[in-house]
């Protein structure tokens, strides 16, 4: 038995989501603040008998999209796949409803709710003449968080992720239809479990956070897996060997007693005892060794000893590791205790949360790559790429933060499984970080990935990074093999694929086979690009979130031939010693025929390598190299997210850059353009009326 399914209803940062999960190892991925706590504690509620058996919800529980909470509820249920033939898994198991196998799917609910008195006055009030939102609200306000209940329901086939579902079995609030609660809708809602069974005492879940205190766990008699690992363990120890020990160590506490030492001191204490209170009252004391020599108390005298690989030889206490390797010692017991020990439960279930807070990169992927299913389904959150880079994406959730609520994502969803393999090949630790990004672009070579980035910083002052935008080289034009995931049935972000059109640089002969061979190539190219942008349209055609962008000829092409020549002229000193090859260069790159500076710039770019090339223009880059208007496009489409705050910010630093570098045309203008007691907003439209041919302007008219 495993989890296929978590659907939260507004849960803190979830209004209405849905995860799936897989048998085995399976990836929570999400920046910061997406809510991977939450989903864990969500899960925790329902299967971790560590937390109170009824969880006390408050009003902050309840989702602030919501705005008003009051008579909303908070649903979390989770779906059981494969529940064997045991009393036990029977009992979750989902009643007849049409929607779900009843014979291999369970399903576990909580509800927190409004008592059934004030849902009754909801139902009546809907069934007035002349009901609407302004006495509804009147009623709603009656209400208090001491008003709710909670509910632990199983059985139950009702999906509250989808509006339908939650509009007709909780309430409509905007056209004021509520439910009858006489009517249980057992098959929606669920039953209560049996009395005879408890859900915690059935399933064993482990939660590890992030910053764990294993030497805690450690040594804590209830929470040590090492103990748990020998429990019972005593009862195989053959009885002559039993014997042995215990009368070893009960001469061994008699020897101890009787050491002059001892002795001692228990006639001082006795002394001391009778001095005070007289021989009538005073107790009689002894001093006495109390090994245990019992062998289930000896086993849980045992100490985990270890050592770093690296100090050879040495063993000492766990708390002479760092927390990294203590972590890794706590996490393996777990996973052996799951191995050996919990095999009585219908299921186990192992949570960890940030493994990459205390291990280093190559332990996070070792540690994925070998974690193994023992009857145990494990779900590890992460920010780390090289983590989510080894996850299988049909094992991956991503959690996004969306406006009050979290998103979540599968990025298999509705995929071949051959698609989903030449995805998982590109998903290295460096693409892998496409998963956390609000916005991707996706380029074909290396010049691109060092060009485009510091461009956009040079010019308007803003990183891609801080504006949530992923740069990734796919090394190729096989951009169909990973932009596929992004797509409104998996990951609703948008991406845009850079590629180049390479129309022809130079004339061509009507007849073909009148070409030289530069023109051949030139004729070649010219068709591969024409081919691959009539695909990626195609391709592209019908998706909402993926979009794509053309250099007319080239990356280099395109950037010389857009007033740049200067960023490229000023890298001839690094590539040429002679001057005579310098200024012949020179010429040919500020000539604004593409015949002649294109030509050039891909002959330099070829002999020199178009990465190393990108090196040395990528240092010439100032504030008023201009960036070409296909990329500005493609990341106006990628950042379709950006907030006013990254936009006032890159007006500040264009503003200060062309009060400080001697522009006597728009110097005035900058010098008398005010944003005291002006709204974001304000400063937006007054800098795009100012300024209306600046690149910032045209970049923000796109957004």
């Amino acid at each position: 038995m495993h989890i296929s399914s978590l659907r939260l209803r507004n849960f803190r940062n979830f209004r209405n989501a849905k995860l799936h999960f897989k048998k085995g190892i399976n990836t929570i991925v999400g920046e910061n603040g997406s809510g991977k706590t939450n989903l864990f504690y969500a899960l925790r509620i329902l299967i971790d008998d560590t937390l109170p058996r009824y969880v006390n919800f408050y009003s902050t529980d309840l989702n602030r999209a919501l705005g008003n909470w009051a008579g909303h509820w908070i649903i979390i249920s989770i779906v059981f796949d494969e529940l064997d033939a045991s009393e036990e898994a029977q009992s979750l198991a989902v009643q007849a409803s049409g929607h779900m196998d009843t014979e291999k799917q369970g399903s576990y609910a909580v509800y927190f709710r409004p008592k059934y008195q004030f849902r009754k006055e909801l139902y009546d009030y809907s069934q007035t003449v002349g009901k609407n939102a302004t006495d509804l609200q009147l009623i709603l306000d009656k209400l208090t968080i001491e008003d709710y209940e909670t509910v632990y329901l199983s059985r139950g086939s009702g999906d509250f992720s989808d509006d339908a579902t939650y509009n007709k079995y909780v309430g409509n609030f905007k056209t004021v239809e509520f439910p009858n609660p006489d009517d249980k809708e057992e098959l929606i809602f669920g039953t209560w479990l049996p009395k005879e069974i408890n859900i915690h005492n059935e399933v064993s879940c482990t939660f590890i956070k992030a910053l764990r205190d294993v030497e805690s766990d450690l040594r804590s008699y209830t929470k040590n897996p090492l103990l748990k690992l020998l429990r019972g363990k005593e009862k195989t120890v053959e009885v002559a060997k039993q014997n042995e020990i215990i009368e070893s160590l009960d001469k061994l506490n008699e020897q101890i007693g009787s050491l002059a030492e001892v002795k001692e001191i228990k006639q001082g204490i006795d002394k001391s005892i009778k001095e005070a209170v007289g021989t009538t009252y005073a107790a009689n004391i002894d001093i006495k060794s109390e090994l245990p020599n019992e062998m289930e108390k000896l086993f849980q005298s045992l100490k985990l000893w270890v050592g770093d690989p690296d100090d050879e030889g040495y063993k000492g206490r766990i708390w002479e590791l760092s927390l990294g390797g203590a972590n890794l010692i706590y996490l393996s017991l777990k996973l052996l205790e799951y191995k050996k020990v919990k095999t009585d439960r219908i299921a186990n279930f192992l949570l960890i949360e940030e493994p990459e807070a205390h291990i280093h990169t190559h332990i996070q992927k070792t540690l994925f790559n070998n974690l193994k299913e023992n009857k145990t389904q494990v779900i590890i959150s992460t920010h780390s790429t090289h983590i989510s880079s080894v996850s299988k994406i049909s094992s991956v959730n991503i959690l996004s933060r969306g406006n009050r609520e979290a998103l979540v994502f599968n990025p298999a969803n509705n995929l071949q499984s051959d698609e989903i393999v030449r995805v998982e090949r590109y998903l290295d630790a460096v693409r892998s970080n496409l998963l956390f990004a609000k916005g991707i672009i996706l380029v074909e070579g290396d010049a691109e990935l060092i060009l485009i980035p510091e461009m956009f910083k040079k010019v308007f002052g803003l990183s891609l990074d801080e504006i949530g935008i992923s740069l990734i080289n796919i090394g190729s034009t096989g951009f169909e093999n990973v932009a596929k995931i992004f797509h409104s049935d998996r990951i609703q972000k948008n991406c845009a694929i850079l590629t180049d059109w390479d129309k022809t640089i130079v004339t061509l002969p009507a007849d073909s086979a009148k070409d030289d061979d530069y023109q051949k190539h030139c004729r070649a190219s010219e068709k591969s690009g024409e081919d691959r942008k009539v695909i990626l349209n195609n391709f592209c055609s019908g998706n909402n979130f993926l979009k794509p962008f053309y250099s007319k000829h080239t990356f280099e092409v395109d950037l010389l031939m857009n007033g740049n020549s200067y960023e490229f002229v000023q890298c001839l000193s690094k590539i040429y010693s002679r001057e005579a090859d310098k200024e012949k260069v020179k010429i040919k790159l500020e000539d604004s025929a593409v015949e002649v500076a294109g030509v050039e710039v891909l002959r330099i770019a070829d002999k020199q390598g178009k990465g190393w090339l990108a090196l040395l223009v990528a240092e010439q880059i100032s504030y008023n190299t201009y960036i070409p208007t296909y990329i500005l496009n493609a990341v106006a489409f990628a950042s379709a997210h950006i907030n006013q705050s990254s936009k006032v910010k890159a007006i500040y630093y264009r503003l200060n850059l062309i009060r400080n570098n001697n522009d006597d045309e728009l110097r005035p203008e900058a010098n008398k353009f005010k944003t005291r007691e002006k709204s974001e907003e304000e400063i937006v439209k007054t800098f795009c009326e100012t300024f209306k041919n600046d690149q910032l302007t045209k970049f923000l008219a796109m957004t």
